[in-house]
């Protein structure tokens, strides 16, 4: 039950739309960006779960330390709102999204649906892509347009792969017009 005031309300942009960042990992290293309309589908099957961190806190783990309410996809992103339990793990999660030492999100996902691209635009071959992603040449950087995604968990984290995903907490009362426009100037 919400109490006025409290600061459980979570809210943010879990992930946002046409916003590229650079992977550099075991998987190779790419721009990828995600299209709008990638959550549609995930969304209608399940809700995510929300978790510090992709579960890796030693101190709160991968148990969840809160719930969605509305996960939807607007003209920006996926746009999340939650209450975060109260409880003594959780806490020291919810002081930190709320003295902004937290600012962004990140996802676990499977990728169900994508394009490669070259530099160019040209797209690439799904027997080029392997050999491509470690070294792309005069053709990269590759970029991949994550079209559709099978979402498994979303929540804050200290470092997000795309730094324009948002978070903040709030008291239970609904938002102002006010507290929604200086929301979205601030992300």
């Amino acid at each position: 039950e919400a109490v006025q005031g409290d600061g459980r309300t979570l809210s943010g942009y879990a992930a946002v739309f046409n916003a590229a960042t650079t992977i550099n990992s075991w998987e190779g290293r790419f721009d990828e960006t995600i299209a709008p309309g990638a959550f549609r589908k995930t969304l209608r099957e399940r809700t995510p779960i929300m978790q510090w961190d992709h579960g890796h806190d030693s101190r709160v783990g991968s148990v969840p330390i809160g719930v969605y309410q509305t996960l939807v996809e607007d003209e920006r992103g996926l746009k999340v709102d939650g209450r975060l339990f109260a409880n003594d793990v959780v806490e020291p999660v919810r002081q930190a999204i709320e003295a902004q030492a937290v600012r962004g999100m990140s996802f676990k996902f499977q990728v169900t649906r994508d394009k490669w691209t070259d530099n160019a635009g040209v797209v690439v071959r799904d027997e080029e892509l392997f050999n491509l992603l470690y070294d792309a040449g005069e053709r990269g950087p590759l970029n991949r347009e994550i079209q559709e995604i099978k979402l498994f968990e979303a929540g804050p984290v200290s470092s997000p792969a795309y730094n324009q995903t948002s978070v903040g907490v709030r008291s239970a009362e609904q938002m102002t017009d006010d507290d929604r426009k200086a929301f979205v100037e601030e992300c």
